[in-house]
């Protein structure tokens, strides 16, 4: 008797502590060719009320002839999805040291994030592309990824 009531326990207890895995949410939210003519973009507005964590990736690919060029990365939040307003961020380089903005002029990837603490319903990011022209082009695409 007493080996089904503990086996009954214990199922009771895995089914009651077992942890469950949050869903992440990802989707891309920017693809944009920067030239002389597009030199700022905004990405899609992102509703992020019910997540926990909120993280960006940017993927930067410039061709360079001539000028040096790079992509300013800035970030957004609003309370209405109509008006934004600029938001700070964290990301590896800058460790405890929140950012209000990244200058991008390679190519590769930039990850950042976003304090757990912010309370705000809608995100987007500004990318704006400095010495850019005909045959100075980049291309910027950016992905959100928040967790339940």
């Amino acid at each position: 008797m007493f080996k089904k009531l503990g086996l009954a326990l214990l199922i009771l207890m895995l089914a009651l502590g077992s942890a469950q895995a949050a869903n992440v949410y990802k989707a891309a939210i920017l693809d944009a060719n920067y030239n002389a003519v597009t030199t700022t973009a905004n990405s899609t507005a992102v509703d992020i009320q019910g997540f926990e964590k909120v993280a960006f990736f940017v993927v930067y690919d410039e061709t360079e002839v001539g000028n040096s060029i790079s992509a300013a990365v800035t970030c957004y939040i609003s309370y209405d999805g109509e008006n934004y307003q600029q938001a700070s961020f964290y990301d590896y380089a800058g460790g405890a040291t929140l950012q209000t903005s990244e200058t991008i002029s390679a190519d590769g990837r930039y990850y950042f994030w976003f304090n757990k603490d912010l309370c705000a319903p809608y995100v987007r990011l500004t990318v704006a592309a400095t010495n850019t022209d005909a045959d100075d082009v980049l291309n910027v695409k950016a992905y959100i990824a928040a967790k339940e």
